[in-house]
């Protein structure tokens, strides 16, 4: 077990060793709470105030939780009622530090795994840059966009906000509710209420929140080949021989997916630390490979025809109500913006 999962056990464990981590709450909690209140109270001279309305796709935890597919479906979404949504994130793990913005030459090594997949998936500018408020700026500039969709960011204060969509693992909740490192939390669990709404896949979280919350299916659609146009039928995922292979931030909840669609309990898995730099020593050994789509952005870069290696496609399908609310709110926003900035 690598010392990333050992805390992760420890974490959503009612007794993990990590409570012997308690008296570094001493230094991170003013941190956390003084980060916090230095927005709420200097928002307006010292966040990046964007003329486009700003929607956070983001989670107070550490880990996967979704924000990926959601950012997908919200922009299929908005598309569709006649928005024409830009995508900004940071570009975990990329080579170039600069802002930049996705172009269909690109390569995840360049822009980053979720960047890329997240241009390819949603055909909208996506915008790369460490500092969120310089890939803001690269977008206002292309007139083809009108709101701006922020794949995490949550706690990246120096970019303002108008709605927060906070996702939250329905399954593994927020844990034992402490903050790094005691716990998976970067905000307290009171952080919740401050949001818009919560929304998890396939089940509603065991929480308490103020705010409204949602939830939606993610299904797998697709089984692709990593570098050609050739496609399985999802149930060739019940024959044996898999090996699954993840550098995902919540592997255990991709496994659970697969094994929904067939995949034999007994199949090898090989998990990395999220957005793993993959090279082809990492799976060159396994036979037969299947992993998330995320991660076949960066294996096509050394994968061949002959590889039997092949990932998922998976979509979320957003509820009614969850739609109505983000409209709604999104017709607020833009009202107040128009009338800020006329």
């Amino acid at each position: 077990m690598s010392f990333e999962q050992s805390l992760t056990k420890s974490w959503y464990r009612k007794c993990g060793w990590t409570w012997g981590l308690t008296p570094f709450l001493l230094l991170t909690a003013p941190i956390v709470h003084a980060k916090r209140k230095a927005f709420l109270k200097h928002r307006e001279t010292t966040s990046y105030q964007s003329k486009l309305p700003v929607i956070v796709v983001g989670n107070i935890t550490v880990g996967g939780t979704g924000k990926s597919p959601m950012v997908i479906a919200l922009c299929s979404y908005l598309k569709e009622q006649g928005y024409r949504p830009g995508i900004v994130t940071r570009g975990h793990k990329r080579e170039l530090d600069t802002a930049l913005l996705v172009t269909p030459q690109s390569t995840a090594s360049e822009v980053g795994d979720e960047p890329l997949m997240l241009a390819r998936r949603t055909g909208c500018p996506v915008s790369v840059a460490n500092k969120r408020v310089l890939a803001i700026r690269a977008l206002e500039n292309d007139s083809d966009v009108d709101v701006i969709i922020s794949d995490d960011g949550m706690q990246h204060y120096a970019m303002d906000r108008d709605i927060e969509i906070i996702m939250v693992d329905a399954k593994r909740g927020l844990g034992n509710g402490q903050l790094l490192p005691v716990g998976p939390l970067r905000e307290p669990v009171s952080r919740i209420d401050a949001a818009d709404c919560v929304f998890s896949l396939n089940a509603l979280p065991t929480l308490v929140a103020k705010q409204p919350m949602f939830t939606g299916t993610m299904e797998l659609t697709q089984l692709k080949h990593v570098i050609d146009d050739r496609q399985q039928v999802l149930s060739a995922l019940a024959h044996d021989g898999w090996h699954v292979v993840a550098g995902v931030g919540n592997p255990e909840r991709f496994m659970e997916t697969l094994k929904e669609q067939g995949l034999p309990d007994q199949s090898h898995t090989t998990f990395f630390s999220d957005h793993h730099q993959f090279k082809r020593d990492d799976i060159a050994g396994f036979e037969k490979v299947i992993m998330t789509e995320k991660d076949a952005v960066k294996v096509e870069a050394f994968a061949q025809s002959q590889d039997d290696w092949w990932y998922v496609v998976a979509e979320l399908s957003l509820p009614e109500n969850f739609k109505q609310f983000v409209l709604g709110r999104l017709a607020q926003v833009t009202e107040l913006k128009s009338l800020r900035y006329e």
